[in-house]
């Protein structure tokens, strides 16, 4: 009976003609207020129309956010460090510098290692990545070591221990002996007593413990995460959309107006996805 008089009330508020918006937005509010179970009998009833909205809500507020947050990154980009002495691919005069937060044992950062490693590979010209670590795990940390130490002394060699790091990297979360970790020094070639002497370097730890700390004062928090002249791009992203994003980025860089950023793929729990 309630719910009858409060919904003719409503009616009998949206036919007068001598009510404005204020004062209808006002008496809809009041009936309301007053008889709140209108509310919850209409999301009961319709309660996934009301969860699609909801979501949609979501989504367009996270859109809006990731929005603010390149049109910042455009107007004041990060400034990551490069290191003279740690590995890079690419020209190092290139226009467009793209710094890759990665962790080896994560599923998307294998997928955006292959895509940005294709650009550089087949655009030399325009690209210069610089590879960095966010490890998620013990695991995870102790590959970032071995390649920060096989890249003390062979650079090549370095990339191709990253490469079959990617692509093995299932047998890898698994190998709890370190036969597969073994396997790939030996396809790669890698003098294990040069390589245990860099392991004992402290600089190692340094790269590592830097790497982490800046990811940290970029709010960086899951992986892989780039850095494309300063600007972040969040996830793996198929290589056209990469592409595109990364034109997009230069494109309103110059003009430093706000654009829309997709989002992509990206671990924050990475073991529990193998």
């Amino acid at each position: 009976m309630l719910k009858k008089t409060a919904l003719a009330l409503l009616l009998v508020v949206m036919v007068s003609g001598c009510v404005n918006k204020q004062m209808l937005k006002e008496q809809i509010a009041e009936v309301i207020r007053e008889n709140p179970q209108i509310v919850l009998d209409a999301m009961r009833e319709n309660s996934v129309d009301m969860l699609t909205i909801v979501e949609q809500g979501i989504d367009q507020r996270e859109k809006l956010k990731r929005e603010a947050m390149l049109a910042a990154e455009i107007k004041n980009p990060f400034n990551p460090r490069i290191w003279s002495d740690r590995p890079m691919l690419g020209n190092s005069a290139a226009p467009v510098t793209i710094v890759e937060y990665t962790d080896f044992l994560c599923p998307y950062c294998s997928k955006g290692a292959k895509v940005v490693s294709k650009l550089v590979a087949e655009h030399p010209e325009k690209y210069r990545l610089i590879f960095k670590h966010l490890p998620l795990h013990k695991s995870s940390r102790q590959l970032a070591l071995v390649f920060e130490a096989i890249a003390q002394f062979d650079k090549d060699k370095a990339y191709k221990f990253h490469d079959l790091a990617f692509e093995r990297q299932k047998d890898l979360y698994e190998d709890k002996e370190g036969v597969v970790l073994g396997k790939i020094l030996e396809e790669v070639a890698v003098d294990s007593d040069l390589l245990q002497k860099y392991l004992r370097s402290p600089q190692l730890q340094e790269f590592l413990l830097a790497d982490e700390k800046e990811a940290g004062e970029f709010g960086i928090d899951a992986t892989p995460t780039f850095l494309v002249n300063g600007v972040s791009v969040r996830g793996y992203l198929p290589a056209d959309r990469f592409e595109q994003m990364v034109d997009m980025i230069m494109e309103k860089s110059a003009q430093n107006v706000p654009a829309e950023t997709p989002e992509g793929e990206v671990c924050e729990d990475c073991l529990n996805q193998m």
